[in-house]
């Protein structure tokens, strides 16, 4: 399972969850009372990264840099576990994939707000080698994931990724 698309004539994927990125901060910070935030109101906040760079953390990067907003990234843990936590104990605030959040969200250990400039979308797709035979496990999974994606609708599709 990834979260981009790889080579075309190499890798087939198929397109099977639709994701967005998650600003959030502790229930008691400053900021979790608020409808929705501007990417400027983030100048003063301590972000918590994760320490893997990947096209996502770039796009952020890229999105602060483009509103000439400060992004004031001074931590980085290893794991999104970790992120969520040290955020729920109050040190700092982040921006995580919503997937990795919704169950703290439910329960009310996290807040998420909305900033406008960073409706970042992000497809989480399976991957498998074009020119490989999938086993019959493989092709058995896929009729799982087609079936899920049709009983329980959006946020899980089913679509094979196009090359060319």
């Amino acid at each position: 399972m990834i979260s981009f698309r790889p080579d075309p004539t190499q890798f087939r994927t198929i397109a099977v969850y639709g994701d967005s990125l998650a600003f959030i901060v502790s229930p008691n910070h400053p900021l979790a009372g608020a409808a929705r935030v501007s990417i400027n109101d983030l100048g003063e906040e301590l972000f918590v990264a994760h320490n893997v760079a990947s096209p996502l953390r770039q796009k952020v990067i890229e999105t602060f840099q483009r509103y000439r907003a400060p992004l004031n990234m001074a931590i980085e843990l290893p794991t999104i576990e970790a992120i969520k936590r040290y955020v729920a104990m109050g040190n700092g605030v982040a921006l995580v994939p919503h997937l990795t959040v919704a169950r703290e969200l439910e329960t009310g250990d996290l807040v998420r707000i909305p900033v406008d400039e960073l409706e970042i979308k992000r497809v989480l797709r399976l991957v498998h080698r074009s020119q490989g035979t999938l086993s019959h496990a493989a092709r058995a999974f896929l009729r799982t994931v087609r079936a899920l994606a049709k009983q329980q609708g959006p946020p899980f599709y089913y679509q094979v990724d196009r090359t060319g």
